[in-house]
């Protein structure tokens, strides 16, 4: 994967308002957010994702804003379940009631120096990938796009993609098509070149399957990829590691985790403010500078050159393997 530098999104708390909202996928909702005042965001790159507070916390959710498209945050959402964030943001909000927004940030870049790129999709993983996908066909730049949901019904933006610029580089696969035929990515790691890199969004089988198979294929540099999901469920109190301290240089505050408590609950109980999303180690937005101390690493976004440099942190899921951590907050 590739390096991240942590830190905190590119602006605080934004207050916007849900200016559109519609349906464009089994279960998919296409939502746009606007500043109140209507005045231009920041510059939107593919990979950005922003955080939205919702009732009880807040959830980041990717950019899909097609290139130059900055009037206001393009999201597209998956309603999984009747409660959460996504379905308050799909169906209980109100269109024109105002929100919070922080961002945008990126965990997920498209590397200039990669000319000749694969990008994979699958099912709501469309949202980075179609920006991606745009961004390199503006530029003219060498790309194949693999799309991959369980119907044509269940895929967000097929006529965007069928009338844009990408719609002779993307395949679809759809499970119930045989037509279109799973993609077999055993294959497709086997056929590429050794200056290609493969950028992939999707569901955790698929993500589990590309990294074994990247191993396998000698691609392990060359495969860029960002979850949606945890791939492990969190360890239970049981299995947790003892109680440690941790310092926030910033605040010079000084707090004991005990073995039942994340690092970051255990801080905002004492006043530090983490920033926090997803809570699981998937998204990235809590990602904070290791000052001091060993972390005991339990997320899904480090890659194993960063677990290893022990610079970096996600405190919401990982923990301490020295008796103090301080961290960059």
């Amino acid at each position: 994967m590739a390096e991240r530098v942590p830190g905190r999104a590119t602006a605080d708390w934004r207050p916007m308002r849900l200016a559109r909202r519609r349906r464009i996928a089994d279960d998919i909702y296409a939502v746009t957010l606007t500043c109140e005042q209507g005045e231009p965001l920041p510059e939107i790159a593919p990979g950005d994702h922003v955080e939205v507070q919702v009732p009880g916390g807040a959830r980041a959710y990717s950019l899909c804003n097609p290139p130059g498209a900055r009037e206001g945050y393009q999201l597209a959402i998956h309603r999984s379940s009747p409660h959460g964030g996504a379905h308050y943001l799909c169906e209980t909000l109100a269109v024109g009631a105002p929100l919070r927004v922080r961002g945008p940030r990126n965990l997920f870049a498209l590397s200039p120096e990669h000319r000749r790129v694969v990008l994979i999709a699958g099912g709501i993983g469309i949202t980075p990938i179609i920006a991606m996908a745009e961004h390199l066909a503006r530029r003219d730049l060498e790309f194949q796009m693999h799309y991959c949901a369980r119907s044509r019904a269940a895929a967000a933006f097929l006529d965007r993609l069928d009338a844009g610029a990408c719609r002779h580089r993307v395949r679809y696969h759809f499970e119930d098509d045989p037509a279109d035929g799973r993609l077999d990515l055993g294959r497709l790691f086997a056929s590429l070149d050794a200056d290609q890199h493969v950028y992939l969004c999707g569901p955790n089988a698929m993500l589990a399957d590309a990294v074994t198979l990247a191993e396998r294929h000698a691609l392990a540099g060359r495969l860029h990829y960002e979850r949606f999901g945890a791939s492990r469920p969190p360890a239970a109190p049981s299995m947790k590691a003892g109680a440690f301290e941790v310092l926030a240089a910033r605040s010079g505050r000084r707090v004991e985790v005990p073995p039942d408590c994340s690092i970051a609950a255990a801080l905002v109980r004492a006043g530090v403010e983490v920033p926090l999303s997803c809570e699981q180690g998937v998204c990235g937005m809590c990602m904070t500078r290791v000052i001091d101390g060993i972390p005991d690493h339990r997320d899904d976004v480090l890659s194993e050159a960063e677990r290893a440099s022990n610079g970096v942190i996600l405190p919401c899921v990982s923990r301490a393997k020295s008796a103090l951590l301080t961290l960059d907050l």
